[in-house]
């Protein structure tokens, strides 16, 4: 029987996005709502990226293990595609992992505070979830040797570690996690790299890692197609084998699918995106009135005191939704996503009329 702690931990989670429930509570549509709660490309999609997803051959079943696209992107990334499993979202491939690795007699560690899907499937299984959490006093800072110690102490199969973190953005240099890992030979080090690759650190995603090392990556927010669900694994044969046999067919459609052969082709477009993205999170940092954590990556994290209170009342009043901290254990901060210069200018208003009543 689930305890009440588990059964709770059970429940959806909170997280970015705009919710059609509470707009129409409201009555407003998405239209009306500038929208930094979710770190999505505002420069994307572009145009051949929209072309592929409408071009994607709906009359037919989707390849089943996606063979084409993990195909052209092992070619991309120059590994063998067998080492590549392609998922829906990376929210699947987290929860596909931990059901291939953990049972009720293991553990996972979880670098916190971070995205909550990775607790919430350790917690499905029956696992125990160990949580080792970096402080606001020390900026966030990730102490691997600290961590690793829990990882030993608790004999655990998984430690799940966000790089940039989620939500703080503070960078976590690769050459540390190989090290880490290689001490941890025994445990799978799972290393979400969702943010990587529109951050200051995005060389990073080059590097090899250590066979015990599974990287999760999105190419939702990249891309800006957060509706169409795609993201991939990169891990050894070992590891890539075991999630791709623990998993249901046509786990990936046929817009997954075409979205991601067509993201191997836009090093272009995505690098332009990142260098503008990256200006416009300096600017909020420089800008925003509230105390923030240095990020490397494309959106800032500010202490504003009641988390859920204030992005209430940003949204109720203003129209601007950012994202409540509460559910990365966060209660007094909120997440924004940086945006260009007109958003950037409402948010601002909003937030300088609603700082008062903090």
């Amino acid at each position: 029987m689930l305890s009440s702690t588990d059964s709770k931990a059970l429940e959806p989670v909170a997280h970015g996005g705009l919710l059609d429930g509470e707009l129409a509570g409201l009555g407003v549509t998405p239209d009306d709502v500038l929208d930094v709660s979710v770190n999505v490309n505002p420069y994307g999609p572009s145009s051949d990226m929209i072309d592929a997803i409408r071009g994607a051959p709906i009359h037919r079943y989707p390849d089943p293990t996606s063979t084409e696209a993990r195909r052209v992107l092992a070619c991309t990334l120059d590994v063998d595609m067998q080492d590549v499993v392609l998922g829906n979202g990376a929210v699947d491939l987290l929860w596909t992992i931990v059901r291939s690795f953990l049972d009720r007699a293991s553990a996972a560690v979880i670098v916190e505070p971070t995205f909550s899907e990775f607790r919430g499937a350790v917690v499905a299984v029956g696992a125990r979830a160990v949580g080792w959490c970096a402080a606001e006093e020390t900026r966030f800072a990730i102490s691997l040797e600290e961590v690793a110690r829990v990882v030993v102490r608790e004999r655990a199969k998984l430690v799940y570690l966000c790089a940039p973190g989620n939500p703080t953005g503070v960078p976590v240099p690769i050459d540390d996690v190989a090290i880490f890992a290689r001490d941890l030979c025994g445990t799978i080090v799972v290393l979400d790299q969702a943010f990587l690759s529109m951050s200051t650190r995005f060389r990073d995603i080059e590097r090899r890692m250590p066979p015990n090392v599974a990287c999760v990556r999105s190419i939702t927010k990249d891309h800006a197609i957060p509706g169409v669900r795609v993201g991939y694994l990169l891990a050894s044969r070992a590891i890539s084998a075991r999630v791709e046999a623990s998993r249901p067919p046509w786990t990936a459609s046929a817009f997954a699918q075409a979205a991601m052969i067509m993201a191997t082709r836009e090093g272009a477009f995505i690098a332009e995106s990142r260098t503008r993205w990256l200006e416009d999170r300096a600017r909020l940092a420089h800008r925003v009135p509230l105390p923030c954590i240095e990020s490397s990556a494309p959106y800032v994290l500010a202490r504003v005191g009641d988390a859920t209170a204030f992005r209430r009342r940003l949204l109720e009043r203003h129209r601007v939704l950012v994202r409540d901290c509460t559910s990365f254990g966060l209660r007094d901060h909120v997440r924004l996503c940086a945006r260009p210069l007109a958003d950037e200018d409402r948010l601002l208003a909003a937030l300088k009329e609603e700082l008062p009543r903090c």
